[in-house]
């Protein structure tokens, strides 16, 4: 699976014009045939108030060929002269990364994301993690995934990404996973294979 991140930070007094613009954004890529598509706004640290629109591919053919369409798109192209002509927001994107390991969950709607900075002899080691983690997240509805850019600014990070139905299960899963010595040391494990520098909470918006 691939999936393209689109960050948007609106300008003060432009949030809900730069919302309907992402919406609008979501519908066109959707109809282009993105797998599915969703929209998160960044509660909390790193990137806190932005919002993302991401897209999901099968593959990376797949990914172009949304891509393409896109730029054949007169609706997104229409859409992208009322952004020159009127700014809302500053918009930067498309990147696109690869899954590592790890299923998504598509009813999640909460997230953690933890961004390492990692020498990519080290990926493998770092997706053999991923199960055992999983194990630990057992019975509390979470579930992580790991992602590596394919198509960044930045090609040297690991994004971890856990996921739960909402902010109350994630929060809770913290609290009785994340804060155990288990899990705690798996950290110091971690840490040895790559360093976190940026984190950051975020949830879906309709």
């Amino acid at each position: 699976m691939f999936a393209s991140r689109r960050i948007s930070t609106p300008i003060v007094g432009k949030r809900e014009m730069a919302l309907s613009r992402m919406r609008t954004a979501a519908g066109i890529i959707s109809r282009c045939g993105a797998t599915s598509v969703e929209i998160t706004q960044v509660l909390g640290g790193y990137g806190a108030g932005t919002f993302h629109l991401y897209a999901y591919f099968q593959s990376m053919e797949h990914s172009m060929e949304v891509s393409n369409n896109l730029m054949n798109d007169v609706a997104f192209a229409k859409l992208a002269e009322e952004r020159e002509l009127t700014p809302s927001a500053h918009v930067t994107g498309p990147e696109l990364a690869r899954i590592l390991a790890g299923e998504p969950n598509p009813n999640n709607t909460a997230a953690m994301v933890r961004e390492y900075v990692m020498p990519r002899e080290n990926l493998s080691k770092a997706a053999d993690m991923v199960p055992g983690i999983q194990d630990m997240l057992k019975g509390h509805d979470v579930n992580i995934t790991m992602w590596v850019p394919v198509i960044a600014e930045d090609m040297k990070r690991v994004l971890v990404v856990y996921a739960a139905p909402d902010m109350k299960t994630l929060g809770k899963g913290t609290d009785e996973v994340g804060m155990t010595e288990k899990f705690q040391k798996m950290l110091v494990d971690a840490s040895k294979l790559g360093t976190l520098d940026r984190s950051f909470g975020m949830v879906e918006i309709k």
